[in-house]
Protein backbone atom coordinates (compact mmCIF):
# COMPACT_ATOMS: atom_id res chain seq x y z
CA UNK A 1 0.00 0.00 0.00
CA UNK A 2 1.15 3.47 -1.12
CA UNK A 3 1.03 6.77 1.44
CA UNK A 4 2.17 10.27 1.00
CA UNK A 5 2.76 13.03 3.58
CA UNK A 6 4.68 15.97 4.28
CA UNK A 7 7.30 16.66 6.84
CA UNK A 8 10.05 19.94 6.32
CA UNK A 9 13.65 20.36 6.79
CA UNK A 10 15.38 24.24 7.38
CA UNK A 11 17.95 25.55 5.07
CA UNK A 12 19.57 28.87 6.46
CA UNK A 13 16.68 30.46 7.98
CA UNK A 14 13.87 29.44 5.29
CA UNK A 15 11.78 26.17 4.93
CA UNK A 16 11.28 23.96 2.74
CA UNK A 17 8.41 20.85 2.36
CA UNK A 18 9.63 17.17 1.97
CA UNK A 19 7.24 14.83 0.81
CA UNK A 20 7.79 11.62 2.86
CA UNK A 21 6.37 8.81 0.56
CA UNK A 22 5.71 4.91 1.54
CA UNK A 23 4.77 1.50 0.05
CA UNK A 24 4.87 -1.62 1.61
CA UNK A 25 4.88 -4.62 -0.84
CA UNK A 26 5.64 -7.97 -1.43
CA UNK A 27 9.47 -8.89 -1.69
CA UNK A 28 12.56 -9.30 0.38
CA UNK A 29 11.75 -8.40 3.95
CA UNK A 30 13.30 -4.64 5.28
CA UNK A 31 13.32 -1.39 5.67
CA UNK A 32 14.78 0.73 3.03
CA UNK A 33 15.20 4.58 3.25
CA UNK A 34 16.00 6.93 -0.14
CA UNK A 35 16.55 9.92 -0.58
CA UNK A 36 19.68 11.69 -0.82
CA UNK A 37 20.29 11.05 3.13
CA UNK A 38 22.77 11.59 5.69
CA UNK A 39 23.39 9.34 8.00
CA UNK A 40 21.27 10.18 10.88
CA UNK A 41 18.11 10.35 8.48
CA UNK A 42 19.64 6.86 7.20
CA UNK A 43 19.51 5.60 11.31
CA UNK A 44 15.93 6.66 11.18
CA UNK A 45 15.35 2.90 10.15
CA UNK A 46 16.20 1.63 13.20
CA UNK A 47 14.64 4.56 15.26
CA UNK A 48 11.23 4.25 13.77
CA UNK A 49 11.45 0.28 13.71
CA UNK A 50 11.78 -0.05 17.61
CA UNK A 51 9.70 3.33 18.28
CA UNK A 52 6.65 1.52 16.12
CA UNK A 53 7.40 -1.73 17.99
CA UNK A 54 7.00 -0.71 21.50
CA UNK A 55 3.97 1.59 20.49
CA UNK A 56 2.43 -1.91 19.53
CA UNK A 57 2.72 -2.23 15.74
CA UNK A 58 5.44 -3.85 14.34
CA UNK A 59 6.93 -3.42 11.04
CA UNK A 60 5.15 -6.52 8.27
CA UNK A 61 7.68 -9.09 6.92
CA UNK A 62 7.65 -7.19 3.66
CA UNK A 63 9.50 -5.15 1.42
CA UNK A 64 8.97 -1.41 3.34
CA UNK A 65 10.79 1.58 0.66
CA UNK A 66 10.63 5.08 2.11
CA UNK A 67 11.56 8.17 0.19
CA UNK A 68 12.13 11.56 1.06
CA UNK A 69 11.78 13.84 -2.23
CA UNK A 70 13.21 16.31 -3.61
CA UNK A 71 15.90 13.75 -3.94
CA UNK A 72 18.55 16.37 -5.14
CA UNK A 73 18.16 18.36 -1.21
CA UNK A 74 20.21 16.46 1.47
CA UNK A 75 18.29 15.24 4.15
CA UNK A 76 20.00 16.14 7.54
CA UNK A 77 18.82 15.89 11.18
CA UNK A 78 16.60 13.17 13.28
CA UNK A 79 13.42 15.31 12.31
CA UNK A 80 12.22 13.06 10.02
CA UNK A 81 11.18 10.55 12.56
CA UNK A 82 8.08 11.02 13.02
CA UNK A 83 7.00 11.84 9.39
CA UNK A 84 8.39 8.15 8.46
CA UNK A 85 6.60 6.40 11.16
CA UNK A 86 3.60 7.87 10.15
CA UNK A 87 3.95 6.91 6.69
CA UNK A 88 4.44 3.43 7.25
CA UNK A 89 1.66 2.96 9.74
CA UNK A 90 -0.96 4.63 7.04
CA UNK A 91 0.81 2.02 4.51
CA UNK A 92 0.84 -0.97 6.79
CA UNK A 93 -3.06 -0.84 6.61
CA UNK A 94 -3.62 -2.05 10.02
CA UNK A 95 -5.35 1.24 10.93
CA UNK A 96 -8.66 1.94 8.49
CA UNK A 97 -8.43 5.58 8.18
CA UNK A 98 -11.69 7.24 7.23
CA UNK A 99 -11.34 9.00 3.26
CA UNK A 100 -11.91 12.81 4.79
CA UNK A 101 -8.96 11.93 7.30
CA UNK A 102 -6.57 11.57 4.55
CA UNK A 103 -7.34 14.90 2.94
CA UNK A 104 -6.20 16.17 6.20
CA UNK A 105 -3.11 14.44 6.02
CA UNK A 106 -2.02 16.02 2.99
CA UNK A 107 -2.14 19.14 4.49
CA UNK A 108 -0.19 18.40 7.27
CA UNK A 109 3.34 18.86 8.05
CA UNK A 110 5.18 16.06 10.58
CA UNK A 111 8.23 17.16 12.47
CA UNK A 112 10.25 15.11 15.39
CA UNK A 113 12.57 13.42 16.57
CA UNK A 114 11.57 9.35 18.14
CA UNK A 115 13.14 7.94 20.94
CA UNK A 116 13.31 4.02 20.92
CA UNK A 117 10.26 4.01 23.10
CA UNK A 118 7.81 5.92 20.65
CA UNK A 119 8.48 9.07 22.83
CA UNK A 120 8.40 12.63 20.19
CA UNK A 121 11.42 14.55 21.17
CA UNK A 122 12.28 18.14 19.91
CA UNK A 123 14.35 19.30 17.36
CA UNK A 124 15.95 22.51 16.05
CA UNK A 125 14.91 24.41 13.34
CA UNK A 126 11.12 24.10 13.52
CA UNK A 127 10.10 27.66 13.21
CA UNK A 128 11.28 28.36 9.54
CA UNK A 129 9.85 25.05 8.53
CA UNK A 130 6.19 26.29 9.88
CA UNK A 131 6.50 29.47 8.77
CA UNK A 132 7.39 27.77 5.07
CA UNK A 133 4.07 25.55 5.06
CA UNK A 134 1.92 28.48 6.11
CA UNK A 135 3.28 30.78 3.41
CA UNK A 136 2.93 27.18 0.92
CA UNK A 137 -1.28 26.43 1.75
CA UNK A 138 -0.32 24.06 5.13
CA UNK A 139 -3.15 24.14 7.68
CA UNK A 140 -1.54 22.48 10.53
CA UNK A 141 1.73 20.98 11.63
CA UNK A 142 1.86 17.85 13.93
CA UNK A 143 5.03 18.70 16.23
CA UNK A 144 7.05 17.59 20.05
CA UNK A 145 5.09 19.51 23.09
CA UNK A 146 8.26 21.21 23.33
CA UNK A 147 8.26 23.02 20.13
CA UNK A 148 4.61 24.36 20.27
CA UNK A 149 5.37 27.45 21.87
CA UNK A 150 8.13 28.31 19.16
CA UNK A 151 5.83 27.20 16.36
CA UNK A 152 2.54 29.19 18.09
CA UNK A 153 4.01 32.35 16.87
CA UNK A 154 3.45 31.11 13.07
CA UNK A 155 -0.02 33.19 12.26
CA UNK A 156 -2.60 31.01 9.99
CA UNK A 157 -1.57 27.45 10.83
CA UNK A 158 -3.08 25.00 13.11
CA UNK A 159 -0.20 23.56 15.57
CA UNK A 160 -0.95 20.11 17.15
CA UNK A 161 1.58 18.90 19.84
CA UNK A 162 2.22 15.04 20.64
CA UNK A 163 4.70 13.52 23.35
CA UNK A 164 4.49 10.58 22.38
CA UNK A 165 4.11 7.92 18.90
CA UNK A 166 0.32 6.72 20.65
CA UNK A 167 -0.86 10.09 19.99
CA UNK A 168 -0.60 9.93 16.11
CA UNK A 169 -1.75 6.57 15.96
CA UNK A 170 -4.85 7.92 18.26
CA UNK A 171 -5.24 9.99 15.57
CA UNK A 172 -5.30 7.91 13.18
CA UNK A 173 -7.66 5.91 14.70
CA UNK A 174 -9.92 8.22 15.57
CA UNK A 175 -9.75 10.09 12.30
CA UNK A 176 -9.44 13.72 14.06
CA UNK A 177 -7.04 16.11 15.51
CA UNK A 178 -6.75 17.46 18.53
CA UNK A 179 -7.50 20.83 20.00
CA UNK A 180 -4.99 23.13 18.50
CA UNK A 181 -2.04 24.69 20.54
CA UNK A 182 -2.58 28.09 21.81
CA UNK A 183 0.40 29.89 23.29
CA UNK A 184 -1.17 31.93 26.98
CA UNK A 185 1.54 34.75 25.76
CA UNK A 186 2.77 36.93 28.76
CA UNK A 187 2.44 40.81 28.97
CA UNK A 188 4.66 42.89 28.14
CA UNK A 189 6.44 44.97 29.99
CA UNK A 190 7.87 48.34 29.97
CA UNK A 191 11.76 48.98 31.58
CA UNK A 192 11.81 51.44 33.85
CA UNK A 193 14.73 50.03 35.63
CA UNK A 194 17.88 49.45 33.70
CA UNK A 195 20.48 47.15 34.60
CA UNK A 196 23.48 49.02 33.11
CA UNK A 197 23.01 52.60 33.44
CA UNK A 198 24.48 55.37 31.48
CA UNK A 199 24.81 57.33 34.55
CA UNK A 200 27.05 55.30 36.34
CA UNK A 201 29.47 56.07 33.82
CA UNK A 202 31.10 59.19 35.45
CA UNK A 203 32.93 61.65 33.34
CA UNK A 204 32.72 60.47 29.72
CA UNK A 205 29.82 62.82 29.20
CA UNK A 206 31.98 62.85 24.81
CA UNK A 207 31.39 58.92 25.10
CA UNK A 208 28.02 58.51 25.72
CA UNK A 209 27.47 61.01 22.98
CA UNK A 210 29.02 58.96 20.60
CA UNK A 211 26.98 56.36 21.66
CA UNK A 212 23.78 58.04 21.54
CA UNK A 213 24.63 58.95 17.93
CA UNK A 214 25.64 55.71 17.35
CA UNK A 215 22.65 53.87 18.68
CA UNK A 216 20.16 56.19 17.07
CA UNK A 217 21.57 55.26 13.29
CA UNK A 218 22.86 51.90 14.16
CA UNK A 219 26.20 52.47 13.41
CA UNK A 220 29.63 50.48 14.00
CA UNK A 221 31.27 51.95 17.14
CA UNK A 222 35.02 51.15 18.14
CA UNK A 223 35.80 52.52 21.58
CA UNK A 224 39.46 53.08 22.14
CA UNK A 225 41.57 54.15 25.16
CA UNK A 226 43.63 52.91 28.85
CA UNK A 227 42.39 50.14 30.79
CA UNK A 228 39.70 50.70 33.32
CA UNK A 229 38.38 53.96 31.82
CA UNK A 230 34.19 52.74 31.22
CA UNK A 231 34.47 50.59 27.91
CA UNK A 232 33.07 47.54 28.32
CA UNK A 233 30.54 48.93 30.58
CA UNK A 234 29.17 51.48 27.81
CA UNK A 235 29.35 48.73 25.76
CA UNK A 236 26.78 46.58 28.41
CA UNK A 237 24.21 50.05 28.50
CA UNK A 238 23.77 49.61 25.01
CA UNK A 239 21.19 47.28 24.47
CA UNK A 240 18.92 48.32 26.83
CA UNK A 241 19.42 52.02 24.82
CA UNK A 242 17.69 50.62 22.11
CA UNK A 243 13.86 50.14 21.06
CA UNK A 244 11.74 46.85 21.75
CA UNK A 245 12.14 44.43 19.20
CA UNK A 246 8.78 44.66 16.08
CA UNK A 247 7.18 41.38 15.39
CA UNK A 248 8.82 41.12 12.16
CA UNK A 249 12.18 41.51 13.68
CA UNK A 250 11.27 39.22 16.60
CA UNK A 251 10.21 36.16 14.45
CA UNK A 252 13.54 36.60 12.45
CA UNK A 253 15.80 36.61 15.24
CA UNK A 254 13.85 33.59 16.40
CA UNK A 255 14.26 31.81 13.12
CA UNK A 256 17.91 32.19 13.64
CA UNK A 257 18.21 31.06 17.30
CA UNK A 258 15.98 28.06 16.03
CA UNK A 259 17.90 26.90 12.99
CA UNK A 260 20.90 27.40 15.37
CA UNK A 261 19.29 25.18 18.25
CA UNK A 262 19.92 28.02 20.43
CA UNK A 263 16.56 29.02 22.03
CA UNK A 264 17.23 27.10 24.94
CA UNK A 265 16.86 22.88 25.91
CA UNK A 266 12.61 23.22 26.52
CA UNK A 267 12.54 25.53 23.56
CA UNK A 268 9.56 26.64 24.77
CA UNK A 269 10.03 30.26 25.52
CA UNK A 270 8.29 31.52 22.38
CA UNK A 271 9.48 34.65 20.36
CA UNK A 272 12.81 36.07 21.26
CA UNK A 273 11.92 39.29 22.07
CA UNK A 274 14.88 41.06 24.06
CA UNK A 275 17.43 42.68 21.57
CA UNK A 276 20.68 40.38 21.72
CA UNK A 277 24.03 41.38 22.63
CA UNK A 278 26.66 38.61 21.70
CA UNK A 279 29.87 38.51 23.61
CA UNK A 280 32.25 35.86 21.80
CA UNK A 281 35.60 35.37 23.27
CA UNK A 282 39.04 36.18 21.37
CA UNK A 283 39.32 32.22 20.99
CA UNK A 284 36.08 32.19 18.80
CA UNK A 285 37.05 30.65 15.46
CA UNK A 286 35.76 32.06 11.80
CA UNK A 287 33.35 29.65 11.31
CA UNK A 288 31.70 30.22 15.03
CA UNK A 289 31.78 33.96 14.12
CA UNK A 290 30.56 34.43 10.69
CA UNK A 291 28.67 30.78 10.25
CA UNK A 292 29.10 27.45 8.15
CA UNK A 293 30.60 24.36 9.45
CA UNK A 294 29.99 20.94 7.51
CA UNK A 295 26.10 21.28 8.33
CA UNK A 296 25.79 24.92 7.94
CA UNK A 297 24.66 27.10 10.93
CA UNK A 298 24.20 30.58 11.95
CA UNK A 299 27.31 32.34 13.66
CA UNK A 300 27.83 34.91 16.02
CA UNK A 301 27.26 37.49 13.34
CA UNK A 302 24.07 35.91 12.84
CA UNK A 303 22.88 35.64 16.39
CA UNK A 304 23.55 39.17 17.01
CA UNK A 305 21.01 40.55 14.20
CA UNK A 306 19.04 43.35 15.62
CA UNK A 307 21.59 44.03 18.97
CA UNK A 308 25.22 44.06 19.37
CA UNK A 309 28.14 42.15 18.77
CA UNK A 310 30.37 43.12 21.14
CA UNK A 311 34.09 42.17 20.72
CA UNK A 312 36.15 43.29 23.51
CA UNK A 313 40.06 43.40 22.96
CA UNK A 314 39.18 43.60 19.69
CA UNK A 315 43.23 43.41 18.48
CA UNK A 316 43.61 40.26 20.43
CA UNK A 317 40.96 38.43 17.92
CA UNK A 318 43.06 36.48 15.03
CA UNK A 319 43.74 38.11 12.15
CA UNK A 320 41.63 35.73 9.55
CA UNK A 321 38.87 36.53 12.12
CA UNK A 322 38.93 39.65 12.39
CA UNK A 323 39.02 40.22 8.46
CA UNK A 324 35.85 37.58 7.79
CA UNK A 325 33.76 40.55 9.55
CA UNK A 326 34.70 42.66 6.36
CA UNK A 327 31.46 40.81 4.32
CA UNK A 328 28.46 40.83 6.67
CA UNK A 329 29.29 44.47 7.90
CA UNK A 330 29.07 45.99 4.10
CA UNK A 331 26.21 43.35 3.16
CA UNK A 332 24.66 43.03 6.22
CA UNK A 333 24.28 38.88 5.59
CA UNK A 334 26.49 35.94 4.85
CA UNK A 335 26.47 34.00 2.37
CA UNK A 336 27.54 30.19 3.35
CA UNK A 337 28.37 28.09 -0.01
CA UNK A 338 28.66 24.40 -0.21
CA UNK A 339 28.50 21.99 -2.70
CA UNK A 340 24.62 21.23 -3.25
CA UNK A 341 23.33 24.63 -2.27
CA UNK A 342 23.94 28.18 -0.54
CA UNK A 343 22.74 29.16 2.69
CA UNK A 344 21.92 32.83 3.45
CA UNK A 345 21.92 34.32 6.94
CA UNK A 346 20.83 37.52 7.97
CA UNK A 347 23.90 39.61 9.91
CA UNK A 348 22.51 43.25 10.41
CA UNK A 349 24.47 44.20 13.60
CA UNK A 350 25.49 46.87 15.53
CA UNK A 351 29.29 45.87 15.49
CA UNK A 352 30.68 47.70 18.93
CA UNK A 353 34.84 46.96 19.78
CA UNK A 354 36.72 48.03 22.00
CA UNK A 355 40.63 48.11 22.80
CA UNK A 356 43.87 49.72 25.00
CA UNK A 357 46.05 52.07 23.36
CA UNK A 358 48.76 49.11 23.86
CA UNK A 359 49.44 45.56 24.92
CA UNK A 360 49.96 46.64 28.53
CA UNK A 361 46.66 48.56 28.50
CA UNK A 362 48.21 52.00 30.37
CA UNK A 363 49.37 54.04 27.27
CA UNK A 364 49.54 57.03 26.98
CA UNK A 365 50.32 57.31 30.80
CA UNK A 366 54.48 56.95 30.09
CA UNK A 367 54.95 56.26 34.09
CA UNK A 368 53.04 52.67 34.19
CA UNK A 369 53.23 51.62 30.17
CA UNK A 370 56.65 49.84 29.47
CA UNK A 371 55.54 49.26 25.84
CA UNK A 372 58.04 50.49 23.35
CA UNK A 373 56.89 52.14 20.08
CA UNK A 374 57.08 49.68 17.73
CA UNK A 375 54.96 47.75 20.11
CA UNK A 376 52.17 50.04 20.12
CA UNK A 377 52.55 50.54 16.46
CA UNK A 378 52.11 46.84 15.78
CA UNK A 379 49.09 46.49 18.53
CA UNK A 380 47.18 49.26 16.85
CA UNK A 381 47.72 48.03 13.48
CA UNK A 382 46.46 44.68 14.53
CA UNK A 383 43.62 46.02 13.10
CA UNK A 384 43.76 46.52 9.02
CA UNK A 385 42.84 49.21 7.48
CA UNK A 386 39.48 48.15 5.59
CA UNK A 387 37.96 46.91 8.59
CA UNK A 388 38.21 50.47 10.25
CA UNK A 389 37.19 51.85 7.22
CA UNK A 390 33.55 50.10 8.02
CA UNK A 391 33.89 51.72 11.33
CA UNK A 392 31.71 54.43 11.55
CA UNK A 393 32.61 56.35 14.89
CA UNK A 394 36.04 55.69 16.30
CA UNK A 395 35.87 57.18 20.02
CA UNK A 396 39.45 57.62 22.02
CA UNK A 397 38.42 57.34 25.61
CA UNK A 398 40.50 59.15 28.56
CA UNK A 399 41.08 58.12 31.86
CA UNK A 400 38.66 59.13 34.11
CA UNK A 401 39.88 61.77 36.84
CA UNK A 402 39.52 61.28 40.68
CA UNK A 403 37.13 64.83 40.85
CA UNK A 404 35.22 63.03 37.89
CA UNK A 405 34.84 59.66 39.66
CA UNK A 406 33.71 60.93 42.88
CA UNK A 407 31.82 64.08 41.81
CA UNK A 408 28.05 64.44 43.13
CA UNK A 409 27.16 65.38 39.70
CA UNK A 410 25.79 62.89 37.26
CA UNK A 411 25.98 62.98 33.71
CA UNK A 412 23.82 62.17 30.61
CA UNK A 413 21.47 58.71 32.01
CA UNK A 414 20.33 55.99 29.92
CA UNK A 415 16.40 57.55 30.15
CA UNK A 416 18.25 60.98 29.09
CA UNK A 417 19.51 58.80 26.30
CA UNK A 418 16.32 57.27 25.26
CA UNK A 419 14.86 60.56 24.37
CA UNK A 420 17.00 61.28 22.02
CA UNK A 421 17.38 58.07 20.07
CA UNK A 422 13.97 57.91 20.17
CA UNK A 423 13.49 61.30 18.48
CA UNK A 424 15.89 60.15 15.52
CA UNK A 425 14.41 56.77 15.37
CA UNK A 426 10.76 58.20 14.49
CA UNK A 427 12.83 60.38 12.04
CA UNK A 428 14.13 57.08 10.42
CA UNK A 429 10.70 55.45 10.20
CA UNK A 430 8.79 57.97 8.38
CA UNK A 431 11.96 58.75 6.26
CA UNK A 432 12.33 54.81 5.51
CA UNK A 433 8.60 54.01 5.37
CA UNK A 434 7.92 51.23 2.94
CA UNK A 435 11.92 50.57 2.43
CA UNK A 436 13.65 47.63 3.13
CA UNK A 437 15.90 49.13 5.39
CA UNK A 438 15.48 51.21 8.50
CA UNK A 439 18.50 52.84 9.86
CA UNK A 440 20.77 55.66 8.16
CA UNK A 441 24.12 53.38 7.81
CA UNK A 442 21.95 51.19 5.97
CA UNK A 443 20.99 53.80 3.25
CA UNK A 444 22.19 51.91 0.15
CA UNK A 445 24.95 54.20 -1.74
CA UNK A 446 22.90 55.12 -4.61
CA UNK A 447 20.45 56.47 -2.92
CA UNK A 448 22.27 58.25 -0.62
CA UNK A 449 20.89 61.07 -2.81
CA UNK A 450 17.03 60.69 -2.79
CA UNK A 451 17.95 60.61 1.16
CA UNK A 452 20.34 63.23 2.61
CA UNK A 453 19.93 66.94 0.65
CA UNK A 454 23.07 69.25 1.24
CA UNK A 455 23.38 72.98 0.56
CA UNK A 456 26.22 74.99 -1.02
CA UNK A 457 27.62 75.49 2.43
CA UNK A 458 27.69 72.15 3.47
CA UNK A 459 28.93 70.40 -0.07
CA UNK A 460 32.10 73.10 0.05
CA UNK A 461 32.81 72.06 3.68
CA UNK A 462 32.44 68.03 3.10
CA UNK A 463 34.63 68.99 -0.50
CA UNK A 464 36.92 70.28 1.77
CA UNK A 465 37.27 67.54 4.19
CA UNK A 466 37.82 65.37 1.47
CA UNK A 467 41.00 66.89 -0.07
CA UNK A 468 42.39 67.48 3.17
CA UNK A 469 42.28 64.52 4.94
CA UNK A 470 43.01 60.85 3.82
CA UNK A 471 39.18 59.81 3.79
CA UNK A 472 38.61 57.13 1.33
CA UNK A 473 35.47 56.98 -0.72
CA UNK A 474 33.92 54.59 1.36
CA UNK A 475 34.28 56.67 4.61
CA UNK A 476 33.39 59.94 3.02
CA UNK A 477 29.90 58.56 2.32
CA UNK A 478 29.71 56.91 6.32
CA UNK A 479 30.41 60.50 7.04
CA UNK A 480 27.31 61.62 4.90
CA UNK A 481 25.19 59.16 6.74
CA UNK A 482 26.84 59.77 10.82
CA UNK A 483 25.77 63.81 9.76
CA UNK A 484 22.33 62.59 8.82
CA UNK A 485 22.23 60.82 12.25
CA UNK A 486 23.32 64.16 13.97
CA UNK A 487 20.68 65.88 12.41
CA UNK A 488 18.28 63.39 13.71
CA UNK A 489 19.35 63.61 16.88
CA UNK A 490 18.98 67.20 16.76
CA UNK A 491 15.52 66.94 15.30
CA UNK A 492 16.21 68.88 11.81
CA UNK A 493 15.35 67.87 8.60
CA UNK A 494 18.27 70.03 7.13
CA UNK A 495 22.28 68.94 8.09
CA UNK A 496 23.95 71.96 8.84
CA UNK A 497 27.74 72.40 8.55
CA UNK A 498 27.67 71.78 12.45
CA UNK A 499 26.80 68.12 11.87
CA UNK A 500 29.69 67.55 8.93
CA UNK A 501 31.79 69.09 12.03
CA UNK A 502 30.42 66.48 14.57
CA UNK A 503 30.22 63.81 12.49
CA UNK A 504 33.82 63.93 11.15
CA UNK A 505 35.05 64.49 14.84
CA UNK A 506 33.24 61.08 16.29
CA UNK A 507 34.78 59.49 12.92
CA UNK A 508 38.12 60.24 13.71
CA UNK A 509 40.00 59.57 10.82
CA UNK A 510 43.71 60.80 12.06
CA UNK A 511 43.16 58.32 15.44
CA UNK A 512 44.61 55.72 16.57
CA UNK A 513 45.38 52.80 14.40
CA UNK A 514 46.91 54.58 11.49
CA UNK A 515 50.20 55.03 13.36
CA UNK A 516 49.54 58.15 15.79
CA UNK A 517 51.38 56.33 18.70
CA UNK A 518 54.55 55.80 16.29
CA UNK A 519 56.38 58.93 17.97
Amino acid sequence: MYSRIYSGIALGIDGMLITVETDVCMGLPGLSLVGYLSSSVKEAGDRVRTALKNSGYSIPSRRVTVNLSPADVRKDGAGFDTAIATSILISMGDIQIKDNFINKLSETVFLGELGLDGSILPVPGVLPIVDYAAAHGIKRVVLPVQNAAEASYIKNISIIPVRHLVDIISMLVHGDFPEEYIFPGTEEMVKNNYLYDLADIRGQEMMKRGVVIAVSGFHNLMLTGAAGSGKSMVAKCIPELMPPLSYEESLELTKIYSVAGALGSDMSAGLITSRPFRTPGQNVSEAALIGGGKNPKPGEVSLATGGVLFLDEFPEYQRNVIESLRQPMEDRQVTVSRLKASYTFPARFMLVSARNNCPCGFFPDRKKCRCTSLEIYHYQNRISHPIMDRIDIRLEIRPVKYDELFSEARGMSSSEARVMIDIARKRQEKRFEGESFKFNSEIPQGRIDEFIDLGEEEKARLRSIYESTDISARGYFKLLRLARTVADINDRDEINCSDIEEAMFFRNEDGPGYGAFMT
